[in-house]
């Protein structure tokens, strides 16, 4: 029941954002005076797409100066993302409330969501720019390098997430009996198959995200010539209805000790800085 795999989140943020600043042109050298490199982790404290990126960096060679200058960016984009993160967890904590009431009621969720998709955007335009200012620190053997690391470490994330289906995870956590997993499943028919709005969105957003990372690896870059500036509320809701459909399923078949159970671990994922539900930034 939650949307967490890195590549989505990956794709999303280059995909979705608002439109950055001018970009980086052929010519620019990275800047860095500095000639020695080492390969280290970065942005080790971080979450969601930056985490992501800082772990691809980590097997890039660098300067002193380019480590330097890339731990600033990311520590200014885990700042610009605190409050998109304090309204995902404002949803999840609502979200856990009703599904240990054993009822989803989405009038009451909404203005949450909405505070998700206002600080989500408000957050993209420096995170569009701040990409394109990566582009312009790094150096062109640099780039390439850093493009085949998370290309790397995506298809690490996607073998972890094999063969896990939500409901298989709900299954195994919450002791679902074999009759119960029928009902669900048999309630369900319109999520199945990869034609679902959600996964034709990752879909999309996967290809476009494709498509920045192999211009990254250019001397010229411009984010608005390589993705265009699309408006995240059409992707909170998408998301949002998926899960919140998949809850509305489950729910009557639970018992209302799986019901807290089941609330209980999302309330856990919570305390333990999981944001997976709606990391769409």
């Amino acid at each position: 029941m939650m949307v967490r795999s890195s590549l989505v989140a990956l794709s999303l943020v280059l995909a979705v954002p608002a439109l950055g600043c001018a970009g980086t042109v052929a010519g620019e050298p990275p800047p860095s005076s500095d000639t020695a490199t080492t390969r280290a982790p970065l942005a080790v404290t971080a979450h969601g797409p930056v985490k992501l990126f800082g772990e691809a960096l980590g097997d890039v060679p660098l300067t002193a100066s380019q480590r330097s200058s890339i731990e600033q960016l990311a520590t200014q984009a885990e700042a610009r993302h605190q409050a998109a993160g304090a309204a995902r967890k404002d949803v999840m904590l609502a979200l856990a409330g009703q599904i240990e009431a054993g009822q989803i009621d989405r009038a009451a969720l909404q203005p949450k969501l909405d505070a998700v998709t206002a600080a989500m955007r408000a957050s993209q335009p420096a995170d569009r720019a701040a990409f394109e200012q990566l582009h312009a620190i790094l150096g062109p053997d640099q780039r390439v390098a850093f493009v085949d690391a998370v290309q790397a470490h995506m298809g690490q994330h996607r073998g972890e997430m094999h063969g896990k289906h939500p409901l298989h995870e709900l299954a195994a956590q919450l002791g679902l009996s074999d009759d119960q997993k029928a009902q669900i499943m048999a309630a369900m028919p319109q999520h199945h198959g990869e034609g679902r709005p959600p996964m034709r969105d990752m879909a999309g957003a996967k290809h476009h995200g494709e498509q920045v990372m192999q211009a990254f690896k250019q001397d010229r870059f411009v984010f608005d010539e390589v993705a265009p500036a699309q408006d995240v509320s059409g992707h909170v809701a998408r998301m949002s209805d998926h899960v919140l459909s998949l809850a509305e399923v489950a729910l009557p078949v639970l018992t209302p000790d799986q019901r807290k159970l089941a609330a209980q671990k999302l309330r856990d994922r919570i305390a333990a800085g999981d944001e997976g539900l709606l990391e769409l930034h």
